[in-house]
């Protein structure tokens, strides 16, 4: 067992987590977490990479309702901009736009009457898409079914190990991640075409956009904006913002970094786009005084059981709202 899963083991059953959280709901200030998933398998028998399994999820989301005030992404920041005396919000976004959002997390989110905000890569609705990092994980899991490492549990290692790859990937360019990909395929003898994924349709959006989901960018085709000129990102914000205002008649789109990367620069031609507001990957919770175009978030999409999920919930509340 990894040394940081250990210590929130022992940090939820000491009862500690419980005190912390009794405390956060007391705090005389208004906190917003943003609690990010990409993908909701059936099973871990369909494992998918960064999947949380359906009934993994519905503990989950169980949790979070039992315990925050759910609300999306902009009802939470003007609730935060109201100055609310106390109370903790949360906010369910789903990254990327999976169908497996609409097939899988849509119904568990629905049965409990919960709110959410699915962040879309607008060029990739309705069609069926394979991102990098998901071919980067379907090349290793494919390689260790072939041999004797294919046994229990090693879907989860092939996942991590996948991870590590794929965290050094996201600062190179396209180009270069094309390369190592292909070569990743020669290197464990990948001969077959990798399957891509079914992506959310215009029906399935507006389905769940009318059940009270909210839907914000994640740009045109997912490009690390760090990486691009200026004038590419205007084109992958604008294209995608004005593509969800004509479909959804949305008056106000929020924005999320693909991978989180941004900067000082890549931050400015996201709000100058016009957009209502841009979360990152950094880990913690928002508070009223947080840069609108640099929300933190707490990624759950490693996180597979229900112990390490609130432990990990309440550790990233107690972070400065401040701090890196």
């Amino acid at each position: 067992m990894r040394a940081k899963n250990l210590a929130k083991y022992i940090y939820h059953y000491s009862g500690a987590e419980r005190l912390m959280l009794r405390f956060l709901r007391n705090s005389k200030t208004p906190l917003l977490l943003t609690i990010v998933y990409h993908r909701v398998c059936p099973s871990m028998d369909s494992y998918e990479y960064m999947g949380v399994p359906a009934d993994v999820f519905e503990d989950h989301i169980k949790f979070i309702k039992d315990n925050f005030e759910v609300v999306t992404m902009a009802d939470g920041l003007d609730l935060l901009c109201e100055g609310k005396p106390r109370g903790i919000y949360a906010s369910i976004n789903l990254d990327d736009g999976y169908m497996d959002n609409y097939t899988h997390a849509f119904p568990i989110i629905k049965k409990y009457g919960l709110s959410a905000t699915v962040f879309l890569v607008t060029d990739f609705i309705g069609q069926g898409h394979l991102f990098w990092w998901d071919e980067v994980f379907q090349i290793i899991r494919s390689a260790g079914q072939k041999g004797a490492c294919a046994k229990p549990g090693s879907i989860i290692r092939d996942a991590y190990r996948a991870m590590r790859i794929n965290d050094l990937l996201m600062d190179r360019k396209d180009s270069e991640i094309k390369d190592f990909v292909s070569n990743l395929k020669k290197q464990y003898r990948i001969n077959k075409e990798i399957t891509p994924n079914r992506m959310l349709g215009w029906k399935e959006i507006r389905e769940m956009a009318g059940a009270g989901i909210s839907f914000g960018s994640q740009a045109k085709t997912h490009k690390n904006l760090r990486l691009i000129e200026d004038s590419e990102i205007r084109r992958e914000l604008m294209d995608s913002k004005l593509v969800l205002e004509e479909k959804l008649g949305a008056k106000k789109i929020g924005f999320c970094y693909p991978y989180g990367k941004h900067d000082d620069r890549v931050k400015g031609i996201v709000r100058d786009a016009g957009f209502d507001y841009a979360r990152t990957c950094i880990k913690g919770p928002n508070s009223k005084d947080i840069d609108r175009f640099s929300l933190r978030s707490i990624d759950a999409s490693f996180v597979l059981n229900k112990e390490l999920f609130a432990s990990s919930i309440v550790f990233h509340s107690l972070r400065n709202p401040r701090s890196r």
